[in-house]
């Protein structure tokens, strides 16, 4: 069961039907396609990744099967793709998404965020997240050190 406070966004913000929603249209560099809580740290990384000139886009997942078709075809025009999501890595989402991007274009590189199958120790989600490289910090860095190699 999830625990602290979901993103608060105005009436308008909030999406209808099984459509994802692009809140950020940023540029080809990297393409970061959030899942639920993890979208306020998408975002917040990508204005930081703006500082160091590094274009992002930002979509909101929203539905986590049958995904969008237009955000999928969008993720796989960029350089580089991040999933992220407070799930299980693996079997996840963040590894769907991976194969729909790649049956459209191969060449796009997938980096998969989510939480891993250990222990983990008790903690603040928050403090877990950071741990985990999940916050907007380790978004920032992740994207940083692949865009560079």
């Amino acid at each position: 069961y999830p625990k602290g406070n979901a993103r608060v966004v105005p009436d308008g913000d909030v999406g209808t039907g099984l459509n994802a929603r692009k809140l950020l249209a940023g540029g080809k560099d990297v393409c970061i396609l959030a899942v639920g809580k993890m979208v306020a740290n998408a975002l917040d990384s990508a204005e930081e990744l703006q500082k160091q000139g590094i274009t992002a886009t930002v979509w909101d997942v929203r539905c986590c099967s049958h995904f969008d078709p237009e955000m999928i075809r969008d993720a796989a025009a960029h350089d580089l793709v991040v999933t992220v999501e407070d799930g299980l890595r693996e079997g996840g989402v963040g590894m769907s998404l991976s194969q729909a991007i790649s049956d459209i274009d191969h060449t796009t590189r997938v980096s998969v965020l989510g939480v891993p199958t250990q222990f983990i120790r008790h903690a603040k989600p928050d403090q877990i997240f950071a741990q985990l490289g999940m916050d907007s910090k380790g978004i920032t860095s992740l994207v940083s050190s692949l865009l560079v190699r």
